[in-house]
């Protein structure tokens, strides 16, 4: 047998004992676990509701009132039978403050504009009727290992689709107390915001 024959039977003793592997990690489940982690969100008229991770094991519900622009973030116990932690925001509020934001930025190329003969771009408002959106999404922040609170795993992000602005908000969590099963409350904190969309919409 040639150097050619005893190479492709090497190969083929290779490919035999590579598909054994293969087909035993298979048959006794010891193929290297994926943890998978599950959000999920929904809508009605006036509410969304949306799930997400604030530590490993932990997650909080988010729920959002189009109406009053409260949202609010709760996390149930481990150990006894409600809801231990409960966070809130106003979104109305936030979303006027990254618009006064955006309206200087606006004023600025607004000045550059006229010098180039340009029409000025109107300037944004809160829409009467605000239209959102909700998701969460994962997202690894530097955490201080001295904290005693530190930002949640996940992100939620609202979207006003009128004026195309997204805010940004992350739980400020203190694991210790969630282990305690002692209870926890403040605001969310507003972690960004920022204007996506290009069409501008006026009040209605």
């Amino acid at each position: 047998m040639g150097k050619l024959g005893k190479l492709n039977n090497l190969l083929g003793v290779v490919g035999v004992l590579g598909l054994g592997i293969l087909l035993g990690i298979f048959l006794t489940g010891r193929w290297p676990a994926t943890q998978v982690q599950a959000v999920a969100t929904d809508r009605a008229e006036n509410y969304a509701i949306a799930t997400g991770w604030v530590d490993e094991g932990v997650e909080a519900v988010y729920f959002l009132d189009f109406l009053t622009g409260t949202l609010r973030a709760a996390v149930p116990s481990n150990q006894t039978r409600d809801f231990r932690a409960r966070f809130e925001a106003n979104v109305l509020a936030d979303l006027q403050k990254v618009i006064d934001i955006q309206n200087a930025n606006l004023a600025a190329a607004n000045a550059q504009r006229a010098r180039s003969g340009l029409p000025p771009l109107p300037p944004l408002q809160v829409p009467q009727n605000p239209r959102f959106l909700m998701v969460t999404g994962n997202l690894d922040i530097r955490r201080g290992a001295a904290a005693r609170t530190r930002p949640s795993a996940a992100l939620v992000y609202v979207a006003e689709v009128n004026t195309g602005i997204v805010l940004a908000y992350v739980v400020p969590w203190n694991q210790s107390a969630h282990a305690a099963n002692q209870p926890q409350s403040g605001p969310l904190e507003l972690w960004a915001g920022d204007r996506f969309g290009t069409a501008v919409l006026r009040t209605q």
